[in-house]
């Protein structure tokens, strides 16, 4: 059952251990001091280096919940159960965060079982873009920095809202930032779990999610406290309606008069077409929103005319398979060339220690 995942991660292991080899004395890889975070279980020696962007919400879920971090007053019988603010915000009691920056936890993490997550740079951009500057998470403050650094000319109220920066503003952005000093959600995965200096049990990726996830299960022998057997549209309706509410109750935290019920359902409906879960034929009935309340009640108005959207894509079984690829790769082309070159370069190491290929939108 796991023999296909397993092959893939010796592949991939193999692969960082050439290019640590191949950069061991170049002085630019010494100088990169890991800045990433562990997640340890002590109880089970357990280390996950955290890499935002690339399903870390789901496994600090699952690090809350084998260590039995969270208030046993809530009703948790899965990881699923546990709130994404709760995950990122709540106190830590029983799991351990320290920063990779330790050589204590590093050596701790190459003689227990650690893990780390991967992407491919280029998903990972766009995907950090639709979570945190198409949607309102990020308008509190990094937009405002984007704004600031490519927008020299903005408007007093694009200043105050920062609520309309582009895919094309963000990744000059990143162009423009150093890699030491990029936030988590975009810095580069050698940056924060540099592979170079841990030998991970286990790196998983993004793009083959659930059979590195059930690998990692099962080998560190978690199989028995974690249910495997959800359906994929379970999952997604999950993480849609969690994407629902903290989304819309983030109102509380953007300035007055940048945040409108009716454009957040426009964003979200457009987020869940880019990411797969409604077909992008499938517009948003906005005024039928309108009529029942939008205004008022946004979380659930909305979240019922979405699950109908995703029931009418599984009931007629449309094939969506490639939308969220085709949708990422149509924005890329509206892209300059100078730039892709630039982001190519600022991710180098995440395509050579990884596999990725660099030149995938070589010819889009």
């Amino acid at each position: 059952m796991y023999s296909y995942a397993e092959k893939d991660v010796h592949e991939r292991l193999k692969t960082v251990r050439y290019v640590c080899a191949k950069y061991i004395n170049v002085d630019l890889w010494e100088q990169l001091e890991p800045t990433g975070h562990v997640w340890s279980s002590v109880k089970h020696d357990i280390h996950y280096c955290s890499t935002p962007k690339i399903g870390c919400t789901h496994w600090k879920k699952i690090m809350r919940f084998i260590a039995g971090d969270y208030d046993k007053s809530l009703k948790i019988s899965k990881p699923g159960d546990i709130d994404r603010q709760y995950v990122h915000d709540a106190k830590l009691k029983h799991v351990r965060r320290v920063g990779m920056n330790s050589a204590m936890v590093r050596g701790e993490m190459s003689k227990g079982q650690s893990f780390m997550f991967t992407r491919e740079p280029y998903s990972r951009l766009w995907s950090a873009y639709i979570d945190k500057f198409l949607l309102p998470d990020f308008w509190r403050w990094d937009a405002h920095a984007v704004i600031k650094k490519i927008r020299p000319n903005a408007t007093h109220e694009q200043k105050k809202c920062a609520n309309d920066v582009t895919f094309l503003e963000f990744l000059q952005y990143i162009v423009k930032s150093s890699p030491q000093n990029m936030n988590e959600h975009w810095q580069p995965v050698y940056k924060l779990c540099n592979p170079c200096l841990v030998a991970y049990s286990i790196i998983g990726k993004v793009e083959t999610f659930g059979n590195d996830s059930h690998l990692i299960l099962h080998t560190f022998g978690l199989d028995n406290l974690i249910n495997t057997t959800e359906s994929k549209f379970s999952r997604d309706v999950e993480e849609v309606k969690m994407l629902v509410k903290y989304n819309f109750d983030l109102k509380q935290n953007i300035p007055k008069g940048c945040f409108d019920n009716e454009d957040i359902a426009k964003r979200l409906w457009k987020s869940f077409q880019y990411n797969g879960y409604i077909h992008r034929l499938i517009n948003i009935p906005i005024k039928k929103m309108q009529s029942e309340n939008l205004a008022e009640h946004p979380k659930e108005v909305f979240l019922k005319h979405v699950m109908w959207a995703m029931e009418h894509k599984y009931d007629h079984k449309f094939d969506i398979g490639n939308q969220k690829r085709d949708m990422m790769l149509n924005i890329y082309r509206s892209i300059p060339k100078e730039i892709i070159d630039s982001i190519r370069e600022v991710y180098k190491f995440d395509f050579e220690l990884f596999g990725y290929d660099k030149n995938i939108l070589k010819d889009v």
